[in-house]
């Protein structure tokens, strides 16, 4: 009798959703690209030749599912893992709210200014990185993307900048 009081509990937790956080990322991931690919399903998809609008959200918000399906079934096969918080622990948290602040203040500042803080946030400030290499990196990838965003056509806030 006492194999079937270890062996009855054991199967409970583990196939139970709650205290398994990647069968909870996982299924928050599967919802979030299923509302993707319904989101994306509603633009011209085009063809691997000549993509239309919806080819990459659709391709995309696919890879996001599979992924996120993996995640969960694999987590049947794992053991769930303490989740150990420190200090460093909060920098998801700062990330997360620099990305906010950048979105939020791109229209005012434009996109060069904006994102070259928000490189230096991460590189700097997140990353530990010193500031002449975190310039030397910033400011090159930077002005690299903005000019490969103006060639392809793609509209960018300039903020106070001429460019």
């Amino acid at each position: 009798m006492p194999i079937k009081k270890t062996i009855i509990p054991n199967l409970k937790a583990s196939f139970s959703p709650i205290g398994h956080s990647d069968r909870i990322s996982g299924g928050l991931l599967i919802i979030v690209a299923c509302i993707a690919i319904f989101e994306a399903s509603h633009l011209p998809f085009g063809s691997l030749r000549r993509p239309d609008a919806g080819f990459f959200p659709l391709s995309l918000s696919t890879l996001l599912l599979i992924f996120a399906v993996g995640i969960v079934l694999n987590s049947f096969k794992s053991k769930p893992q303490r989740l150990e918080f420190n200090p460093r622990s909060w920098y998801v948290l700062i990330g997360a709210l620099a990305f906010i602040v950048y979105a939020l203040s791109m229209p005012k500042v434009g996109f060069v200014v904006a994102t070259t803080i928000i490189m230096l946030i991460f590189m700097r400030g997140l990353g530990g990185m010193g500031w002449v290499r975190a310039l030397l990196i910033a400011i090159p990838s930077v002005v690299c993307s903005y000019f490969a965003f103006v060639q392809l056509g793609v509209p960018l806030p300039r903020g106070p900048l001429p460019f």
